[in-house]
C-alpha cells in the first residue's frame, strides 16, 4: 500500500487557512448583528380544533394582522388537514404574547359558543303513548303554540308504532323549553289506567 502524502507547500497552507478562519473569533459588529437575529422571543401555544382556525385568521386575513399588528407579536396557524398542531403565538414581549394567547383563546371560545347555541340538535323525550293524543289536541291546538313560539318540530310515533318516545329538534336552549313545555302538558292530564 502506498500513501500519498501532499508535499505540495502552496495546497498545505490553504487547508491551514480553511481551519484557522473557522476557529477565529467573530468580529464585534458581527456578534452585534447575529445578537439581533437571535434575540430571545417568548413563544406560547393554544391548541384549538382544525375547523377553528378560520376564526383566529379571520376574513382576508383580517383578524389575525390585527392581532399581530395591535400585539407586536406573530401568529403561526397550521395548514389546514394538520393534525394536534397548535397555533404558536411568538413575540419580543412576555406580556404582551400572553394577552394575544388570551385574545385568541377568547375568539376560539365565543366561536364554540356561537356553533353551541346556533347548531340544532334533537332530543327525545319519553311520553306514554295513552297520552300522545291529549298532548297533541284536537288538530294539533295544544301542541301548534309550542312550536311556533319556540321554532322546533315535534315528532310523535305514528298511531301503528308503539313507541313512546317523542323527538323534539331544534336550537339547544329552544329544545330545553320544548320539553319543560311538553311536560307541563303532560303533567295537565291524568295517569291512564291500563
Amino acid at each position: 500500500m502506498s500513501s500519498r502524502v501532499n508535499n505540495n507547500p502552496f495546497e498545505r497552507r490553504q487547508v491551514m487557512k480553511v481551519n484557522q478562519e473557522k476557529s477565529r473569533p467573530l468580529p464585534p459588529w458581527m456578534s452585534r448583528m447575529r445578537a439581533q437575529w437571535v434575540e430571545e422571543t417568548v413563544s406560547e401555544t393554544v391548541k384549538a380544533d382544525n375547523c377553528l382556525f378560520g376564526v383566529i385568521i379571520g376574513p382576508g386575513g383580517s383578524t389575525m394582522k390585527e392581532l399581530q399588528v395591535k400585539y407586536n407579536i406573530r401568529v403561526l396557524v397550521p395548514r389546514k388537514g394538520s393534525k394536534d398542531e397548535p397555533i404558536i403565538v411568538e413575540g419580543k414581549d412576555k406580556t404582551l404574547v400572553k394577552d394575544a394567547v388570551l385574545r385568541i383563546k377568547a375568539l376560539i371560545a365565543e366561536e364554540k359558543e356561537r356553533r353551541r347555541v346556533t347548531t340544532p340538535v334533537s332530543q327525545t323525550l319519553c311520553i306514554p303513548k295513552a297520552l300522545h293524543g291529549k298532548v297533541i289536541g284536537l288538530k294539533g291546538q295544544n301542541i301548534r303554540p309550542v312550536t311556533q313560539a319556540l321554532k322546533i318540530k315535534i315528532k310523535f310515533p305514528n298511531k301503528n308504532d308503539n313507541s313512546d318516545e317523542v323527538t323534539l329538534t331544534g336550537l339547544p336552549d329552544q329544545v330545553d323549553q320544548g320539553i319543560s313545555r311538553l311536560l307541563n302538558l303532560v303533567t295537565r292530564f291524568p295517569p291512564c289506567r291500563a
